[in-house]
């Protein structure tokens, strides 16, 4: 693609392969490498540049090779060993952008742009029990998988040590365009929130939990069927029977 500047008669080109820009993500206040190929800068440079979207220079480099830091990237950005090539740190919101490397010969050419997106880091997950109901086979957990600014349910049934997730694994996209998935892994239900950037999940073993609000119950019904409390029980019963029957005198007048 060329641009041509009919007053200046300036020809900007941009060097083949580079139209399709790839998103370089970078966690808020770390930092991004511009690289650029010394192969690819032309013998007879006058000038050289990174600029930062379309009027912002961040670094110019002479022929001579002595390079300027423009002022509001003083202490940001580093020189390094590959010529041409710089280091921009401690990257904010604002930073994203394109970034574009300039060189100045017998004409003006793009050697190559960087699209840096800029993000923070995910907020923690948790997960939710919301409901747990069981029969003589089997159990079925409900819990949502939940974030600051989002939230997922699910469904798991569980028979002895065998589990599945009703309908298969669960995204959703959040409000702030990070991933929150839901999903099962042998015996363990996993909650992950993620973005280009960093990750983070939380697990819970769907067999324990189904132990652990069911357990008691059937602890309670192996105790019941054994025969000393079944004959407690049945001397309870006799017992109140005989206290809710109508008084009957034992003496006439």
């Amino acid at each position: 693609m060329s641009l041509f500047l009919i007053p200046a008669l300036l020809i900007i080109i941009k060097a083949p392969g580079i139209d399709a820009l790839t998103p370089v993500f970078v966690q808020t206040g770390g930092d991004v490498f511009l690289n650029v190929s010394e192969a690819d800068v032309p013998t007879d440079l006058h000038y050289f540049i990174w600029k930062f979207i379309t009027n912002d220079v961040l670094v110019s480099f002479l022929s001579s090779g002595e390079s300027k830091v423009r002022r509001g990237y003083a202490g940001r950005i580093d020189i390094l060993e590959n010529k041409y090539s710089i280091k921009l740190k401690n990257l904010q919101k604002a930073d994203s952008g394109i970034y574009t490397a300039i060189v100045t010969a017998a004409s003006e050419q793009i050697l190559t742009e960087y699209n840096v997106i800029v993000q923070d880091p995910v907020y923690p997950v948790d997960l939710i029990i919301d409901s747990v109901s069981s029969t003589s086979s089997s159990c079925n957990l409900t819990l949502t998988c939940s974030t600051e600014d989002s939230n997922i349910s699910s469904t798991f049934t569980c028979t002895g040590k065998t589990c599945h997730q009703e309908g298969g694994e669960k995204s959703k996209v959040t409000k702030s365009g990070s991933s929150l998935h839901v999903s099962l892994s042998h015996l363990s239900i996993i909650c992950n929130h993620s973005n280009q950037v960093s990750w983070l999940q939380k697990k819970t073993a769907a067999d324990h939990r189904c132990l652990q609000y069911t357990g008691k119950s059937e602890i309670y019904k192996k105790i019941i069927d054994t025969e000393p409390c079944k004959r407690i029980l049945t001397l309870y019963s006799l017992l109140h029977f005989v206290k809710l029957q109508p008084q009957t005198s034992l003496h006439r007048l």
